[in-house]
């Protein structure tokens, strides 16, 4: 188009310049010659002429002057003896109008040439527009096809090998160890080691905007690779070899949770069987980390309205038991049906939480401001009666629920606070209630003596508290450095021995009542690892309550001791400085999580009462957890980390004397989360 315009622009300015070459010029200062006289009659008047062809009708060639001599002498070549003719103005105007017809003509060729080529442009520009709607309607097709099924999760494979878990102490008075195996009995046999494996799928189904579907199933959970061999008959018609073995049972798949989800104008509507996570997650724990094993789950029915001044409300019900239940005598009502619901167990659920969003809380930091968050939650749990006994054990139903008179109540906090480089999180939860009667079940009343019923049916107390806190501070460029500090209580029970975290163990202590029929047990004893703490041996005396806390099991805090002898934090304190060091830096900071880091962590434990630890001492030990992680770009997860615990008194056994010794642990993981 611009060579078009050019072209013309060319024509017009040539036209303009032979219009000025073929317009006479006068001279200033110089008069006008005489026009030649008109030859005579008798002579004949030839034609003028062309300067180039020499045809007729243009003007001649210019004479020499030898031959303008001649035509004088010659009186017979009159016409030619002559001066040459000029062209006359109405011959130039005629040249001029042609030319300046040709070069309009051709400026209107030009022109149509480059309205053409304008359409073939403008079209050619609608062409793409279109095109260009097309392919945008199909990225969003593509992409509603997409986000309509949004699949996570992850792949963890996960080794571990122990060395002297039981720490050479030998077995409490009730005759358990502090850790299971090893079995055989080799007196320098003190290693085991396994693999576990899990995949764990968590999609997401959008079924529009406001509708979408969570799904949650663990495939091959946490199945030991090794195990379940396929095994057939080798060394004789009855004894298999499993060393030979090439196949293995089918796995299972485990699907733990479904819920859906609903935006309405007025809030937020869920539903289903989910999981929970609350504050650092000390009592609710989802279990959504890499190197968790347990985690909560809720069959629910929550609304949040929309937030009213920054803050979130959400009221929850929970479906915590639901008794006895059939489906008919043969299946006929095709589904389970609940048979009473005076032996259900529900939860009632209050959460008020004033969370910012990740885009605020870096706006914020980066403006040097406070980032302040909270949240408290109320929860009420009640149950008048319980099912004690499978319904398919034989016998009437009535016989297989007991009155309980359950009632809970678990008020949660929390608290954040971020500023520049430093975080602190806080979070204190407690576990206020009662049980009306502790009984195994229903018994007559006539079977036993009215002290025996007495102590039956008396009720027990609890009153259980817990928290932790976190606090880091980040050094260096990009927060490469990371220095932090933990500390995490949870309430004893004074007078009650051994840790309370397996109250099924049958301990050592005092026997307990029971009515006929009912299982025979004791309470734990002294010097007992675990085991339960209520004692109704006496009418007096006794101990009619259950104060120890125990942490979410999900809330892992160290390798050996916590995790993996006591299975929890419970009766104790810990305190647990650490660092670590990423060299390429943290996201916080402007990295990109990705690469090497480093960690070490110290972590000092011990009871709040000295009858609650085997060795009836307060210090626990100390345990010294180091690692190494890496992280990839595309989410490949790999670490390697070492535990080593020095036990203290507290873990040492009373009968015999024995003082416990060094135990070590060595994790390795890999994972892919997506």
């Amino acid at each position: 188009m611009l060579r078009s315009l050019f072209l013309a622009a060319a024509l017009t300015f040539s036209a303009s310049a032979a219009e000025a070459q073929t317009t006479p010029t006068r001279k200033s200062g110089t008069k006008p010659k005489k026009p030649a006289q008109n030859p005579p009659a008798t002579d004949e008047q030839t034609p003028s002429t062309s300067t180039k062809t020499g045809e007729q009708g243009t003007a001649a060639a210019p004479s020499t002057a030898g031959s303008g001599v001649a035509a004088q002498s010659a009186p017979a070549q009159g016409a030619s003896s002559a001066p040459a003719p000029t062209t006359t103005p109405s011959q130039r105007t005629v040249d001029q109008e042609e030319f300046r017809r040709q070069v309009m003509e051709e400026v209107r060729r030009e022109l149509q040439k480059m309205k053409d080529e304008v359409k073939q442009e403008t079209a050619w520009v609608e062409q793409d527009s279109q095109a260009r709607v097309q392919d945008s309607e199909a990225v969003d097709s593509l992409k509603q096809r997409v986000n309509l099924f949004q699949p996570h999760g992850y792949v963890r494979m996960r080794g571990e090998f122990f060395y002297n878990m039981r720490l050479s102490r030998g077995a409490d008075p009730a005759g358990f160890q502090l850790f299971p195996g090893p079995i055989i009995g080799a007196a320098d046999n003190k290693s085991q080691s396994d693999v576990n494996f899990r995949f764990r799928f968590e999609p997401t189904l959008a079924v529009s905007e406001d509708l979408s579907i969570y799904f949650q199933a663990d495939i091959l959970d946490n199945i030991l690779l090794g195990s379940s061999p396929a095994t057939d008959a080798y060394l004789d018609p009855f004894t298999p070899i499993s060393l030979l073995s090439t196949r293995r049972l089918a796995g299972t798949v485990d699907v733990k949770r479904v819920w859906a989800k609903v935006n309405t104008q007025l809030g937020e509507l869920v539903f289903g069987r989910m999981g929970y996570h609350w504050g650092l997650g000390v009592l609710h724990n989802d279990g959504n980390c890499l190197d968790c094993d347990f985690g909560d789950t809720y069959d629910r029915i929550a609304f949040s309205p929309r937030e009213i001044k920054g803050h979130r409300f959400s009221l929850m019900f929970d479906l915590i038991a639901k008794g006895a239940s059939t489906t008919g005598e043969k299946g006929e009502l095709g589904r389970s049906v609940d048979l009473d619901t005076l032996d259900d167990g529900y939860r009632l659920g209050l959460e008020i939480t004033h969370v910012d969003t990740p885009e605020e809380i870096k706006r914020k930091l980066d403006a040097n401001q406070w980032v302040i968050n909270y949240g408290v939650v109320g929860d009420y749990r009640t149950q008048p009666w319980d099912t004690v006994v499978p319904v398919n054990s034989g016998g009437s139903l009535r016989s297989q629920v007991v009155q309980r008179q359950g009632k809970f109540y678990q008020p949660d906090g929390f608290l954040s606070l971020k500023r520049k480089k430093w975080r602190f999180d806080l979070e204190v939860a407690f576990n206020i209630g009662s049980v009306g009667t502790h009984q195994q079940t229903e018994f007559d009343p006539s079977t036993v003596t009215a002290e025996v019923a007495s102590l039956l049916t008396k009720p027990v107390n609890f009153f259980q508290v817990g928290g932790a806190m976190q606090t880091d501070v980040a050094l260096l460029s990009a927060d490469a450095l990371l220095f932090g500090l933990e500390f995490g209580a949870a309430s004893g029970d004074k007078g009650a021995f051994g840790f309370g975290a397996r109250p099924w163990r049958n301990g050592s202590g005092a026997a307990q009542p029971v009515a006929p029929g009912q299982q025979p047990w004791n309470t734990a004893g002294r010097g007992d690892i675990d085991g339960g703490h209520l004692d109704f041996s006496s009418p007096n005396g006794g101990h009619s309550r259950i104060n120890n806390f125990m942490f979410n099991r999900s809330f892992n805090v160290d390798m050996i001791l916590f995790r993996n002898l006591i299975t929890t934090v419970t009766s104790a304190w810990y305190l647990k400085p650490s660092i670590r060091y990423r060299p390429t830096g943290r996201r916080t900071g402007g990295g990109d999580d990705t690469g090497f880091e480093i960690q070490f962590a110290a972590i000092y434990s011990q009871a709040w009462y000295p009858e609650n630890t085997p060795g009836l001492a307060k210090a626990l030990g100390l345990e010294f957890n180091a690692g190494i992680t890496y992280d990839t770009s595309d989410r490949l997860h790999a670490g390697l980390a070492y535990g080593l615990l020095l036990p203290f008194d507290g873990l040492r056994n009373t009968l015999p004397a024995l003082s416990p010794s060094v135990a070590h642990a060595l994790r390795m993981i890999l994972a892919i989360p997506f």
